[in-house]
């Protein structure tokens, strides 16, 4: 597990739904821990998604839309989309 499967959530939501990144906006909270678990096949806690979702606003690869501290309403940005393409372009070789 590491920030590029917190990106991978926003991507796959964008394929899932047809819509471009500006469209996506997701709440990372127990809900997305459990989804991330299970794709993983890992127990997760709350509190490592939490800092590796710092990590990607850090490096700014997602934003807060809203005043809200929290995980709540945050999208995924252009720089971080790349950083989700390259990794599943890179796989697929």
């Amino acid at each position: 597990m590491n920030e590029l499967d917190i990106l991978k959530l926003f991507y796959d939501e964008m394929k899932e739904k047809s819509v471009t990144r500006d469209k996506v906006f997701l709440t990372l909270e127990q809900e997305a821990v459990d989804k991330l678990s299970q794709q993983l096949g890992t127990p997760l806690t709350m509190e490592y998604v939490h800092k590796l979702t710092d990590i990607c606003i850090a490096n700014e690869w997602l934003e807060r839309t809203t005043a809200d501290i929290h995980y709540k309403y945050l999208s995924l940005t252009e720089a971080g989309l790349q950083m989700v393409i390259i990794s599943e372009y890179s796989k697929a070789r």
